[in-house]
């Protein structure tokens, strides 16, 4: 019920945008996350230069928070035309193309500039055609996340062994249960917002996540380790639907693109920025940071995803990955 309520003001919102008159076009971003993070900022940004490039004749109205809905009725917005633009994560490649769902397996990226090289070249392509088939949409630009590091209330890993048995809250998804599983915890898929109490509570004695959630989440106050894994180098995705180039002539369409990408760039150079700070103001609050030897977690990685969801994952898809230079 909650779904249909949400699309049917999606769909009201793309009529009356459409009946009203205004000297100017409007260009409507939406998106899950929150202000005061780095999306919302590079958001900001991009409207910011939208506005200006344009010389004021398009202006960008922001929606965060989810305020239209989750990130899957997002992304059928851009085909209802409520929305112009989508900034979500790689988890709507895994809900639409699950055959791409590997670009949230752990280890599958070695840096940032691998994550560009694979997602700006042939298998980005791949994807983003999977994508269009399935939902008409067109992918503009990648924004980067912070990696994902594990934590802990009281034991100290530095190896697959050490997380036997260990009680692991995960996202309620395929991929994290199973990778979790591999690596030798004992995976608990529990909702984000759930987290917070069940390590509290001592329900689950660790989880996984970046240090800007970890920080403004205040996880510090139950975890008191966090492992440098960093098992995880992931983006979120700037996407159009098939309206985008019937709303906006080429030279609008140009402008917009090159707006985002100056706006993703800035958004990655944050990313670093923040980093940093998250690192030294959760050292201030007592967490310990950890060395681990990533090498013998990535081999497990190597060697048994693959296997696991060989029903699921487009054929060597991990391994084409992990061979692009």
């Amino acid at each position: 019920m909650k779904r249909r309520v949400i699309l049917l003001i999606l769909s009201m919102l793309a009529f009356y945008s459409c009946s009203e008159k205004k000297d100017f076009k409007e260009f409507r971003l939406a998106y899950v996350m929150a202000p005061g993070g780095t999306s919302h900022t590079a958001a900001e940004k991009f409207r910011e230069l939208v506005h200006e490039k344009s010389n004021g004749n398009i202006r960008v109205k922001l929606y965060p928070s989810g305020i239209l809905g989750n990130d899957r009725i997002l992304v059928e917005g851009l085909r209802l035309r409520s929305i112009d633009m989508n900034i979500a994560g790689p988890s709507v490649i895994g809900w639409n193309a699950p055959q791409f769902g590997v670009v949230e397996a752990p280890f599958v990226f070695r840096d940032y500039d691998h994550m560009e090289k694979v997602m700006h070249g042939e298998i980005g392509k791949e994807i983003e055609a999977a994508m269009y088939k399935k939902r008409k949409i067109h992918f503009l630009a990648f924004l980067h996340r912070g990696p994902r590091y594990l934590t802990t209330t009281e034991k100290i890993i530095r190896t697959p062994e050490d997380l036997e048995g260990l009680k692991l809250r995960v996202p309620e998804l395929p991929i994290y249960i199973k990778s979790w599983r591999v690596f030798g915890a004992n995976p608990t898929p529990l909702a984000y917002s759930d987290m917070f109490m069940a390590l509290k509570q001592g329900v689950v004695e660790g989880q996984e996540n970046p240090l800007e959630v970890i920080y403004t989440s205040h996880l510090y106050e139950t975890q008191s380790y966090i492992m440098e894994t960093k098992h995880l180098i992931s983006f979120y995705i700037a996407s159009v639907g098939d309206y985008f180039f019937e709303k906006f002539d080429k030279e609008e369409q140009d402008l917009i693109v090159e707006s985002i990408n100056e706006a993703a760039r800035y958004q990655n150079n944050l990313v670093r920025k923040y980093e940093e700070d998250y690192r030294e103001e959760l050292k201030a609050y007592g967490v310990r940071f950890i060395e681990v030897d990533r090498n013998a977690f990535e081999a497990l990685a190597i060697e048994k995803l693959p296997g696991l969801f060989k029903d699921k994952w487009a054929p060597n898809i991990y391994e084409r990955i992990k061979s692009v230079k």
